[in-house]
């Protein structure tokens, strides 16, 4: 028998019946008859459509021409090896008639993210299923890899099919919102007024001016990269953690940015004002979290495709965000003409408000969060006073406790913090399991909340915090002092949403009234012809040709579609494709556009919809 150690060369061993592979001390293949097992496999495998089949390190390709023959429709063959001896043995040795199916790919990776790169580009995705078969034993080889390619295969096909689900619901919606947003960042009404005289200031319903300016004050801009707060943030959310750090709160609200999800407010008001709320909701239920806020003024921070309604609603300045909801093709586009800072989603507002604190601060500026639980303990699920907690007993009544209402059907028992026992439900398993996958091995981020799930994070007690506070506030002050190399550049990243004497540590300036305006410049109203302003800046005028680029090529689309002024096939196709905000939420729109007739008579619908705000822009740019 050949021998061979961990450092030499996959070797072909003869057998009775075919090849096997020799590697690091381990048959690969059976020594008896090495295509069998996997034949055997293949011949009894039922295959739905529209499947994704991943061949486990294929090697040798035995299996891979029965299975070609059988594949259904819609349906493909993925191959992936994580050795790359194993692959140049396989490409050197094994019939090339086995890897030549048009329905098939083979890739060398060690990294599960570019297998899942693989699947998202495949022509076929998406797929309605996926399965994986273990073709050699050179899966053994690297055990944790192929089960991580398995799991993640399965849940990136999941995951497409539960955002379509939210799309059907929820995409006219997002886009809808984004379109009024933008025209509020434009400088221009969301609705027309139909009231007053010529030469008077008539409000519509909706608090705007038909000038464009609006009744309660709040002004827009968007938020880019460059955007930093420098003082340490902390991220609240509306768990029941929240009750317990209020004190803490209060004791050190200075030291830090505090940064509260929408439904956190209500619960935290009065005695505790938020520097800035984080909106993502695209409903009308989320208004009745900002009931009798419009009197603190407190700035928000919103997806553009948040509710308008909710965005006016504190009455105060905006600054949007975008989140890449779907994987639609507007979207790139619309991020390279207005480059606004760009989440990834997270489902959850209070994952987004702590990836928006990670990404507002400079690296080695630590990021606190409380009242993130994704569980409760007693009784109640949220913190007392927070929106969810007024809504629960508002709708308490003989037929409807607050035990039915606040307990779904999925509740259960985990172990949580402090040893203790805690209610949950799927949902909330879901985003603390996002959580650990995104910010649980971040050296930034601590969490200081009492209860909940057990996030496996960097946990700090109360000494703790107030040391790390202490010891960033050290660091600020000597920032401040270091004498920048040349005053009169201007700060690239100013501490823009702080107040006070926060500035940039990578342009620390020595003069207090520089720095208290570029601390204050983010959140102030604008001004025209301010060097800071977001009024009659480029990057506003970018959002106005944007919106005149899109609504002229509407307007085309819909003249075409209505027979009134036709378009080269090739040109209303692209029209069509590159707007995929006017179907993501059709139920046949998995893969994009089609030109069936009924289709097009639904577009058609969708443009009367979206072309209603064109002559507030015309309006507006005249």
């Amino acid at each position: 028998m050949i021998q061979n150690d961990e450092h030499e060369k996959p070797q072909l061993v003869q057998t009775a019946r075919g090849f096997s592979v020799l590697y690091r001390t381990k048959y690969l293949y059976s020594k008896y008859n090495p295509r069998q097992s996997i034949v055997t496999q293949i011949a009894h495998l039922q295959i739905p459509d529209s499947t994704l089949i991943i061949c486990l390190s294929p090697v040798l390709g035995y299996g891979l021409q029965e299975l070609a023959e059988k594949l259904p429709a819609a349906s493909y063959i993925l191959a992936v090896e994580c050795d790359q001896l194993l692959m140049r043995l396989s490409l050197d040795t094994a019939d090339p008639a086995c890897f030549s199916h048009q329905r098939f790919s083979y890739i060398r990776t060690n990294a599960v993210s570019e297998v899942i790169a693989k699947i998202e580009s495949l022509p076929l995705f998406p797929f309605k299923k996926c399965m994986t078969l273990i073709c050699s034993g050179g899966v053994q080889l690297y055990p944790d890899f192929y089960e991580k390619v398995r799991m993640y295969a399965d849940e990136v096909i999941s995951r497409f099919w539960k955002n379509r689900v939210t799309l059907m619901h929820l995409g006219r919606n997002y886009a809808h919102n984004s379109f009024r947003n933008l025209l509020s960042l434009a400088g221009l009404p969301i609705e027309r007024s139909s009231v007053g005289s010529p030469g008077a200031r008539a409000s519509s319903a909706d608090g705007s001016f038909a000038d464009g300016s609006l009744a309660d004050g709040c002004t827009y801009r968007l938020l880019s990269g460059s955007d930093r707060i420098d003082k340490p943030i902390l991220a609240v959310g509306a768990g029941p953690s929240l009750d317990s750090a209020r004190d803490f709160i209060i004791k050190n609200r200075k030291a830090f940015f505090l940064l509260a999800v929408d439904a956190a407010a209500a619960g935290l008001l009065p005695d505790i004002v938020p520097d800035a709320l984080v909106l993502v909701e695209s409903q009308y239920w989320i208004d009745a979290a900002f009931i009798g806020l419009r009197k603190y003024r407190i700035p928000v921070f919103a997806d553009l495709t948040a509710s308008p309604r909710a965005v006016r609603a504190c009455g105060g300045r905006v600054a949007f965000f975008c989140t890449e909801y779907a994987k639609l093709r507007y979207l790139p586009h619309l991020y390279r003409a207005l480059q606004p800072l760009v989440l990834q989603p997270m489902g959850s507002v209070g994952l987004t408000v702590l990836q928006l604190a990670l990404m507002l601060t400079n690296p080695g500026v630590p990021v606190l969060h409380t009242g993130l639980d994704f569980a409760w303990q007693r009784g109640l699920t949220h913190a007392a006073g927070s929106s969810p907690v007024r809504k629960l007993f508002t709708e308490i009544t003989r037929f409807e406790s607050c035990y039915k209402l606040n307990f779904p059907n999925d509740t259960r028992q985990i172990a949580g913090k402090r040893g203790e026992s805690y209610w949950t439900t799927s949902v909330l398993t879901g985003y603390a399991e996002l959580y650990r996958h995104s910010f649980a091995g971040n050296g930034r981020v601590f969490d200081i909340g009492t209860e909940g799930c057990l996030l496996n994070g960097r946990h700090a007690d109360i000494t703790e915090t107030e040391q790390i506070l202490a010891d960033e506030a050290v660091q600020l002050l000597a920032d401040i002092r270091t004498p920048a190399a040349d005053t009169d550049t201007p700060l690239p990243i100013a501490g823009d949403l702080c107040t006070g004497a926060d500035v940039s540590r990578t342009g620390a300036e020595t003069s207090g009234a520089k720095a208290a305006h570029s601390a204050a410049s983010f959140w102030y109203p604008d001004t025209p012809g301010r060097p800071d302003s977001w009024q009659g800046s480029e990057r506003q005028q970018a959002v106005r040709r944007y919106l005149q680029m899109e609504y002229e090529s509407l307007s085309a689309l819909a003249e075409h579609l209505r027979g009134k002024h036709r378009l080269p096939d090739g040109v209303m196709e692209q029209l069509l494709a590159e707007r995929d905000y006017l179907y993501s939420h059709f139920p046949d729109a998995a893969r994009g556009y089609s030109l069936n007739i009924g289709f097009l008579k639904r577009v058609s619908i969708e443009l009367s919809y979206m072309l209603k705000y064109a002559p507030l822009l015309q309006d507006g740019l005249a």
